[in-house]
């Protein structure tokens, strides 16, 4: 082997390893996850507004057929039904607006939510009981509770499908790199080279 060879191969030995091309995820958390784009957005306040009006909607229609029950004769105006008639009409214009809301405010949902439908319900009441408040103090004129039951019960559903702890996330492993081959250093490539004689005359 002549000398250019050997100086050859010592350089080549000598020779930085190549870079580590393999991919490693850039993502903390996994691929693919959709973020919470977090209470009253529009599509949540309209879906829970057309639920709270929905709810009146059935109440008065509960109304109507009580009222249609009895002046027809098909209940007899006792005391008694006249009693649970009030019970029915009472349940029914607490419970359904919350609940059309919750329904309306869910289903208008884009993406993952921290919150829960019972939480919306609840704030829903909440809302509602302010909004009858409000009707009360401002009696005769009850055409007030409408635009105040909308917009609280609203807020508060929104809110409610978005009220909650931020879920825990699990970070996502990384791939283990494939071990790099150590290059051999100038003089370990000589030690397996035959002796040269360069004298050869």
């Amino acid at each position: 082997m002549t000398p250019a060879a050997v100086l050859a191969a010592a350089l080549l030995a000598q020779a930085p390893a190549p870079p580590d091309l393999s991919l490693h995820p850039g993502e903390r958390f996994g691929p693919g996850r959709a973020l919470e784009q977090g209470p009253f957005t529009d599509g949540e306040l309209i879906g829970a507004s057309v639920g709270v009006l929905a709810g009146d909607a059935a109440v008065f229609g509960v109304a109507y057929g009580m009222f249609h029950l009895f002046t027809s004769g098909t209940v007899s105006p006792t005391a008694t039904h006249f009693r649970n008639a009030a019970v029915v009409l009472a349940a029914t214009a607490l419970i359904l607006p919350p609940l059309g809301a919750t329904v309306g405010g869910s289903v208008a949902r884009v993406g993952p939510a921290r919150g829960a439908p019972w939480k919306a319900f609840l704030l829903s009441l909440v809302g509602h009981a302010i909004a009858l408040g409000v009707g009360y103090g401002v009696a005769p004129s009850y055409w007030a509770i409408l635009p105040v039951q909308v917009a609280t019960m609203s807020a508060a559903t929104s809110f409610g499908l978005h009220w909650g702890r931020a879920p825990q996330e699990r970070p996502v492993a990384r791939p283990e790199a494939a071990p790099t081959r150590r290059r051999a250093t100038g003089a370990e490539v000589a030690a397996y080279l035959p002796p040269l004689c360069l004298d050869e005359g």
